[in-house]
């Protein structure tokens, strides 16, 4: 079986829906139009490749070819696509640029024998020779977008070969594959590993013959394999892009991984390929056009083995994903909040340190708030491992109150520097004065053992009330908890309170007490309440609750003494 037999259901049902859709072509963006165009003509080819069920051979083209006059329409002087949040942007053009080659490619056998074939490639050409120019000379802004534009000019040059497409392309490869050690990608992002970064560098190693480009997506694979969570998502939370707070599925890494299980006779990935495909949910359609243009996906898998349990460390990424046969904990501390002083786009700003999948439970979010000078979660800075399943993880904040001003930086009109002091800005010249300093340090202590997961809480310093939130996803029912009257939150006062998910059940306590010295709450820091926001996750709540300074432990039970 090949990658479009596992695929075709979906890719199947995907074609089916556009060929019913009747929403207006006009309020569609540009990579929606090319999408769907590519969707049809792959189905076309198919039917053509397979001699399948007798219909007029063209009725896909034609519509495929309405929504590239459409496309066309969108396209500007420069050759860029007009639309969408990114303005006139070269590489979200390419974007498309590689739909359009792709079924360019597909339809390169029928150009001289089926007219409505002809005419629609004819149109994606004069579309792709306006473009050309902006994606050779076009600047980006994140870092994938490099190898996006990369993989456009490669495939144009595929159809149209010229020496300026691939002087183009050598400069952006000469910057370096912004790959680390552990084989995760700069944005440490799973989604636009799948989507950009590792399939642009499958097209660039075939295209420009050098197969010492498939080095970063083998190493991009291993990591993903090191990240796969037992629902067959892969681990987000470190992630700088969208999906830091969302679940990634596998299925996204299908084409990639079918491709190189099949090269290098993967064992491993073969079992995760076959996943994978079956999982596939975005754009299946345009998946399958494009796997057509993939010899290696024509090819069985080799015979699958599974992962087997393991503990896997990112070191620049300060993340451990410890898998067993039952069970994986995640534990993160590199959020990029603390060096960078703010969240943003870009950063990895998530504050879970800690995720337990148990069974059929999911602890998906462990977070330790403090009432702290609005700074915001416990993001840790450091993960050091302390041998037989204990690791350490830290942070040290701190805030300040400010002295006067030296008589030499005074000003009779009070017009002072606007600036920064890490919580709040104002017009004080807070660079010229002295502080008094606050700070307070947090330490947990992870300890995993067969049974359970232990966190022993450590706070030092300032006299502050902390709450740790537990987040469970929606399944599910406690016991041993209550809902706390004055903040309306789940609290777990005394004892044990328990999750249960069918027979699987997973413990945590003892409860710590509560009270107005300790109430529950969650602070997301002041970038998110001053606007009004919050960065709580999704799911259900419970917390643990105390003071600092001191120590609690904590006990999240997982195996049969706890169930």
């Amino acid at each position: 079986m090949g990658f479009l037999d596992a695929i075709g259901p979906a890719a199947d049902a995907a074609v089916a829906g556009l060929r019913l859709a009747d929403d207006d072509p006009a309020a569609l963006q540009h990579r929606e139009l090319m999408a769907r165009a590519l969707t049809l003509v792959g189905a076309w080819v198919r039917n053509e490749r397979t001699g399948g069920p007798a219909r007029l051979p063209d009725d896909d083209l034609t519509t495929a070819h309405g929504w590239v006059r459409h496309l066309a329409a969108r396209q500007s002087p420069g050759g860029t696509f007009v639309g969408g949040d990114n303005v006139l942007s070269p590489p979200d053009s390419a974007f498309t640029v590689n739909d359009v080659c792709d079924a360019l490619e597909l339809l390169a056998p029928y150009r001289s024998s089926v007219s409505a074939a002809a005419a629609l490639a004819d149109d994606l050409d004069r579309i792709v020779h306006r473009a050309t120019p902006a994606l050779v000379t076009g600047g980006v802004h994140t870092p994938n977008h490099r190898w996006e534009i990369s993989a456009a000019l490669a495939r144009i040059h595929r159809l149209h070969p010229s020496p300026v497409l691939v002087d183009r392309i050598e400069e952006w490869l000469a910057e370096g594959a912004d790959i680390d050690a552990d084989g995760l990608w700069s944005e440490r992002s799973p989604n636009y590993a799948a989507a950009v970064s590792c399939p642009s560098f499958l097209v660039l190693a075939a295209v420009l013959d050098r197969p010492e480009l498939l080095d970063p997506v083998r190493r991009s694979l291993d990591a993903t394999l090191a990240l796969l969570l037992p629902d067959d998502t892969v681990e987000t939370v470190q992630s700088r892009r969208q999906d830091q707070s969302q679940a990634f599925g596998i299925g996204a890494f299908a084409p990639v991984l079918w491709h190189v299980a099949v090269l290098d006779d993967r064992a491993d990935l073969a079992a995760v390929a076959v996943r994978a495909a079956a999982t596939a949910s975005w754009r299946p359609g345009a998946v399958a056009a494009r796997a057509m243009t993939d010899p290696l996906l024509d090819r069985p898998l080799p015979v699958g083995a599974p992962l087997a349990p393991a503990v896997h460390a990112f070191t620049d990424a300060r993340l451990v994903h410890v898998r067993e046969a039952d069970r994986s904990v995640v534990l993160f501390a590199g959020s990029d909040v603390p060096s960078q002083g703010h969240v943003r786009s870009g950063l990895a700003n998530s504050p879970t340190f800690l995720r337990v999948f148990a069974g059929a439970v999911v602890l998906s979010d462990v977070r330790l708030s403090r009432e702290f000078f609005g700074l915001g979660p416990f993001r840790p800075t450091s993960l050091e491992s302390l041998g037989e399943g204990r690791y350490r993880l830290s942070e040290i904040v701190s805030a300040g109150y400010h002295q006067p001003l030296p008589a030499r930086t005074r000003r009779t009109d009070g017009a002072y520097t606007l600036g920064d002091a890490g919580r709040f800005s104002a017009s004080m010249s807070f660079g010229s004065r002295a502080a008094d300093t606050v700070s307070l340090t947090t330490t947990v202590d992870v300890t995993i053992t067969a049974e359970a997961v232990e966190l022993d809480v450590t706070t030092k310093g300032a006299d502050v009330p902390w709450s740790l939130q537990l987040t469970f996803r929606d399944e599910g029912t406690f016991t041993g908890v209550r809902t706390d009257a004055a903040t309306g939150e789940t609290v777990l006062a005394e004892g044990t309170g328990t999750r249960r998910v069918g027979d699987d059940v997973l413990s945590f306590g003892p409860g710590n007490g509560s009270g107005p010295d300790q109430p529950a709450f969650y602070a997301p820091g002041q970038d998110y309440a001053f606007l009004g926001g919050t960065d709580r996750p999704a799911g259900e709540h419970v917390h643990v609750t105390g003071r600092s300074p001191g120590t609690t432990r904590i006990v999240i039970g997982t195996g049969p003494l706890w169930s």
